[in-house]
């Protein structure tokens, strides 16, 4: 599959993966459906054998389930290149955009939670959430 990406096309899938990202909560495989559907149904940057190869082996092989989001654009990015030796560089573009949409947003948004709760630390809520969420944890 040969595919010709313009920077929009880069951006909008971005920009995807970035909206998705604050919608991961149970983590980013509750995402694939939407994925798929991006992906694969409207963009056509993807085959249903691609996807479904990048979700396997992503969960196939050991660390994090995330893996599979780097693989997903990874084959987008070697689909843009051509499958050719100028195809890594696309890939590992459309991996590393991928990733970043995806962890960005999730990523600032507990950093700054975790800082809000630290610097109000002493107020009444604040320690009774701790409290109440550390056998959880």
């Amino acid at each position: 599959m040969s595919l010709s990406l313009t920077l929009s096309d880069w951006l909008a899938l971005l920009t995807h993966f970035l909206s998705l990202s604050l919608l991961a909560v149970g983590g980013a495989i509750t995402t694939a459906p939407d994925m798929h559907r991006y992906l694969v149904d409207q963009q056509h940057w993807l085959s249903d054998a691609q996807f479904a190869s990048s979700i396997a082996l992503a969960q196939a092989a050991p660390g994090p389930n995330v893996l599979f989001i780097a693989l997903l654009g990874w084959n987008v990015g070697m689909n843009a290149g051509g499958g050719g030796a100028a195809a890594w560089s696309w890939a590992l573009l459309g991996a590393m955009l991928a990733m970043l949409g995806i962890m960005l947003p999730s990523t600032t948004l507990t950093v700054a939670a975790a800082r809000w709760g630290h610097r109000n630390r002493e107020l009444r809520a604040v320690r009774a959430f701790k409290q109440g969420m550390a056998p959880i944890v």
